[in-house]
């Protein structure tokens, strides 16, 4: 198979043909133009796609494109990101040129590699000479100091004894950098400091072979060799290779360079390559070859880790009592499917701002859609706003203070914006080519590039995120590298989602087009102002949000058993998000067709209307959650409590804390909940026994020290903050909740690793910091335990209050009846349970839904009342929650 190798200069572009069956010969059907580096991105494509299509034979089938091209530049996306280097390129600056010269020259099968010109420099020298030094430098001395590093034959990206990528060119030299030394400019402007006078060419000062034109040359190299000494020492450096126009000048600055280079401990072999660019075309078509079979080799199988489902693209519908994991509200607007529909109005713009969340595959959706509009033969450029960010290390030193070093867990909520991120001046150098028939921006913050033209954006639902996450899929806004997933979860909750969840905000009333990205491979999406209408009509109505499922090392088979839809073959189910709303989706049906956002552009929408009266304190935060700890037939929960307000504060950063109760929903009869310290706890000795268990790993006779407690099925029991607490094993926990979820300190956790084999994360000393140990006694069957009361009684029923502790901001409430009843909110957001009973209509005015047994459901306080309707002739029992008024 033949390839195809490609340099790419300031003023010329090569293109050649290359038979890797005959590297030893010349390559075919070589190809030289002019090139203007300075002319608009659709030019510079042309220039380049036509000499790829006039070098080509008809017979020619091309299995690779290897492509030197200047930087800086993302050789992996093959998109530029050059800037600052004197004007040439710079107009395809964000550019994704690998797709343009795809689309150019309709070779879309084919791969397209890039690479740096010095990186193809060592390939092809490297092979061409049949080198077989261990520890070899590569130099091309011409416009730039373009350099690369072997070990073994393998191009150095990362070497503990190299620069990154084996580039000196930005290293500090002499009160600059190398480039500033090592490069055309620097030897004109010596020549003009030594002479006095400008002259045009590197060449012109080699023919004139005099006192200041040697001078120039001898200053030349012995610099280069002041330069290079340490790094040859330290890198173990065996043989230097050296090409580029400056190289023909070698008798003239190799003397010094040499003289300077003598000591070393190891000799360094010099090698001159006289046709440098020979040896960029052929290490570009290698590169190619190498990346490709890498590429191929490490291709994801899978672009989410997860046992879970993936949202189907039709509406499920359960017509019985059975519980639905796939909850939808009806809308008349049209959820449309599929690329080719999105590309029909795309085909109808000039400019396209694509924005989306974090976690959005975004080179998978890029390709899909690409492949749509090329097949309606319209001509895209695509601009890619990562080009603007900030450089990775500048942006990890800016969240530092937020990442609370190596912690597991905890890190403190970022206050800044989602342009904290970008590149300023980059993004102003973002600019949309007029001879394009359509350009589009896109990426995660892609209208912070203020384009005018039509707005999408692309939403991936949380859980998704993670699944993703955890299949090295996806990574945090701006980093290069992939971290340990608790390091990346944190950094999410921290930091991406706040300034991601603020973005959306900003953007929801400007959206033409709301994209559903999660299936990767086929999207759904609706009109912006048939979104907007469908979240005004969810806050008249009662609605759902998607629930989702994780298992744990103390999860159980409660869900398994109740949920027939959840995968059967998961190890246990530990947690259901109900509604954890930070993560949780709502989906929308329209025409049969599924979409799901999150659940937050109803708070973005209007939060007044969710909240009511709670709006006020709250704002976008929604107060409430509802979910499952499920532990039938699995373990006890970790020995626990959570932050004091002040301490979640200073902390952490979050506004308010994480309160908790734990409503037993179902258990068998030996069921218990750890709750409150016995009469006779001893603070510093309890101390002891936790960091010694953590120490040593033994095991504690926890109930030496914690209650346990007999739970019944509609139990209530209170966990304000700071009260040590666990649930113990056959309960099925419905945890109503503040919304903080992640706040937990584990003080002690039954010896035993998480279901990744792993230790879990302790926190003894932050759990220490908050507990009370006067929570004690008969104190806590007193105050956290719930004192269940008949508030009202009615013809079919009756209302129970089921006291909350003080410090809970939020009141529960069970209604007990038959047939049906109404319920008023009186301005505040109702989070609702049928926790006894099988199927409910609900309605508020002229909308409706039905909920099942265990479905949690929300009633927006924009509903001023609602009925419930339960089918069948039991009593229903309905948990309802809300913000306590003294509260707001």
């Amino acid at each position: 198979m033949k390839k195809i190798g490609i340099d790419v200069g300031g003023s010329h572009v090569t293109v050649s043909v290359i038979d890797h069956n005959n590297l030893n010969g010349k390559p075919q059907a070589v190809l030289r133009k002019e090139i203007n580096a300075n002319a608009n991105p659709v030019a510079i494509i042309s220039s380049i796609g036509n000499c790829i299509k006039e070098v080509l034979d008809e017979k020619d089938t091309v299995d690779a494109v290897g492509i030197a091209f200047p930087g800086p530049f993302n050789y992996d996306k093959g998109v530029s990101e050059i800037i600052g280097v004197g004007g040439k390129f710079e107009p395809t600056f964000g550019v994704h040129i690998q797709q343009a010269l795809k689309n150019f020259t309709g070779l879309n099968a084919v791969p397209f590699v890039f690479a740096n010109d010095a990186h193809c420099f060592a390939e092809g020298a490297y092979f061409r000479h049949q080198l077989k030094s261990k520890r070899t430098v590569f130099l091309t001395l011409g416009t730039g100091f373009g350099s690369a590093l072997m070990a073994d034959g393998d191009l150095v990206d990362n070497h503990p004894d190299a620069p990154k990528n084996g580039m000196f060119y930005d290293q500090p030299f002499l009160g600059s950098i190398a480039d500033d030394w090592f490069s055309t400019r620097w030897l004109l402007g010596e020549y003009k400091r030594l002479s006095g006078e400008s002259i045009e060419s590197v060449k012109a000062i080699a023919d004139l072979n005099t006192d200041v034109s040697n001078a120039v040359f001898r200053n030349f190299g012995a610099n280069m060799g002041d330069f290079l000494f340490p790094w040859f020492e330290k890198f173990g450096c065996e043989e230097l290779v050296i090409g580029g126009n400056i190289s023909k000048a070698k008798d003239l600055f190799l003397p010094a360079l040499e003289q300077k280079l003598n000591t070393l401990k190891i000799k360094v072999n010099i090698v001159f390559c006289e046709d440098a660019e020979q040896s960029i075309l052929i290490g570009a078509t290698i590169i190619a070859d190498k990346k490709n079979k890498l590429q191929m080799e490490n291709t994801i199988l899978s672009k989410r880790k997860t046992s879970q489902a993936l949202l189907p693209v039709n509406a499920v519908v359960k017509n019985n009592s059975d519980y639905n994991i796939f909850p939808s509200f009806h809308t008349n607007s049209d959820v449309f499917v599929g690329f080719d529909s999105l590309a029909n109005e795309i085909a109808k713009q000039k400019t396209v701002v694509i924005d989306g969340f974090g976690g959005v595959i975004w080179e998978n959706f890029r390709n899909h859609l690409n492949l749509a509009l090329s097949q309606k033969n319209i001509n895209v450029l695509w601009y890619d706003i990562d080009s603007c960010l900030k450089p990775s290390s500048e942006i990890d030193e800016m969240i530092k203070p937020n990442m609370n070093g190596d912690d597991l867990v905890f890190g403190k909520r970022y206050s800044g914006e989602l342009s904290d991120f970008f590149d300023s001046q980059k993004l102003n150098m973002l600019q949309p080519d007029t001879a394009a028939d359509v350009c589009i921006v896109y990426g995660t913050g892609a209208s912070l590039a203020n384009w005018e033209g039509q707005l999408i954006y692309v939403d991936v639902p949380k859980n998704e995120i993670q699944y993703r996450m955890r299949a090295c899929a996806v990574k945090n806004i701006g980093s290069k590298e992939t971290l340990a997933y608790s390091q990346i979860y944190k950094r999410l909750f921290f930091i991406d989602w706040l300034v991601l969840n603020a973005h959306k905000e900003n953007l929801l009333s400007k959206i033409d087009l709301i994209v559903d990205e999660q299936r990767i491979d086929e999207i759904t999406w609706m009109q912006g102002s048939d979104f907007r209408k469908a979240l005004d009509l969810m806050l008249e109505s009662p609605l759902r949000a998607r629930p989702w499922f994780e298992a744990g090392v103390w999860g159980g088979n409660w869900m398994k058993e109740h949920f027939e839809d959840l995968n059967q073959e998961e190890v246990n189910y530990a947690w259901s998000f109900e509604l954890i709303t930070p993560e949780n989706g709502i989906i929308f049906e329209g025409n049969n067709n599924l979409l799901e956002v999150s659940f937050d552009f109803l708070m973005f929408r209007d939060n007044k209307k969710v909240l009511g009266k709670a709006a006020a304190r709250f704002g976008n935060d929604f107060p409430i959650r509802f979910d499952y700890l499920d532990t039938f037939d699995g373990g006890n929960l970790s020995v626990q409590c959570h932050p004091r307000p002040e301490y979640i504060k200073e902390n952490f950063g979050e506004p308010f804390t994480q309160d908790e109760t734990y409503y037993i929903l179902d258990c068998a009869d030996d069921a218990n909940v750890y709750l409150g310290f016995q009469e006779d706890i001893n603070p510093k000795e309890f101390e002891n026994v936790l960091r010694e268990s953590q120490a040593t790993g033994e095991p504690i006779e926890i109930e030496n020290y914690v209650q346990k407690i007999g739970a019944k099925k509609h139990d209530l029991f209170l966990i304000p903050n700071g009260t040590i607490h666990a649930s113990g094993i056959n309960n099925m926990v419905l945890e109503i909740s503040s919304t903080p979820y992640i706040f937990t300190f584990k003080m002690y956790d039954w010896v035993r690793p998480g279901l990744d084999g792993k230790p879990r994360p302790i926190n003894v000393e932050h759990g220490l910091n908050n507990v009370y140990f006067d929570r004690k006694g008969d104190r806590v069957q007193d105050e956290f335990i719930s004192k269940q009361t008949v508030a009202q009684e009615f013809s079919n029923g009756r209302k129970m209050s089921l006291s909350t502790h003080a410090e809970h901001f939020y009141a529960v409430d069970r209604y007990e009846f038959t047939g049906e009843i109404e319920i008023e909110t009186l301005g505040q957001c109702h989070i609702c349970m049928l926790v006894e009973g099988e199927i409910a209509d609900v309605t508020a005015g002229e909308n409706s839904q039905t909920f099942k047994y265990a479905e949690t459901f929300v009633i927006p306080a924009n509903v001023p009342k609602y009925k419930i309707n339960h089918k069948g002739d039991k009593k229903a029992f309905v948990v309802v929650s809300y913000v306590k008024d003294s509260w707001c």
